[in-house]
């Protein structure tokens, strides 16, 4: 899914939290990363192979390169 260069985590990834946001919604709490997983403000992440987990156990650290568009926030642990 990924076109970034270099490419962002995959969505099964640890740090897959780490990708670039693609559609911010967060007047609706919600963000959908490059790599398909959608990320809620709680915290809790939708991850691209299905499965359901919290952000802070999924990210540790941003990808190099990944951007974060004007007011939005990246979800990482301890953040």
């Amino acid at each position: 899914m990924c076109q970034h260069l270099p490419a962002c985590p995959a969505g099964h990834a640890p740090d897959c939290l780490a990708a670039r946001v693609v559609a911010g919604h967060l007047g609706q709490g919600w963000s959908l990363l490059c790599n398909g997983v959608v990320v809620f403000e709680d915290r809790d992440a939708l991850l691209a192979d299905g499965r359901a987990g919290r952000a802070s156990r999924v990210a540790s650290a941003p990808a190099a390169g990944g951007a974060v568009k004007a007011g939005m926030t990246r979800m990482v642990a301890g953040g």
